[in-house]
């Protein structure tokens, strides 16, 4: 379940970058590895990228995702 909440909002984003903090935070999930966990599996996969760069919501460099459209 929270696999697919974290896909939704990476979608959502439409190509935007999101790191693993914002995503926690932006659905309240009681620690941050669970999106970390979710975001190493999606990493190069259906057009998922994790890479390091600046987050387009905390404005951080940090590793983040974001999905491409092909």
């Amino acid at each position: 379940m929270i696999a697919s909440q974290i896909e939704r909002l990476i979608a959502r984003l439409d190509g935007a970058a999101i790191c693993d903090d914002c995503i926690a935070d932006r659905l309240d999930l009681s620690v941050r590895s669970q999106a970390d966990t979710v975001t190493r599996e999606l990493g190069g996969q259906r057009g998922y990228e994790r890479r390091k760069d600046d987050c387009t919501l905390c404005a951080r460099t940090k590793i983040v995702i974001r999905h491409r459209r092909k």
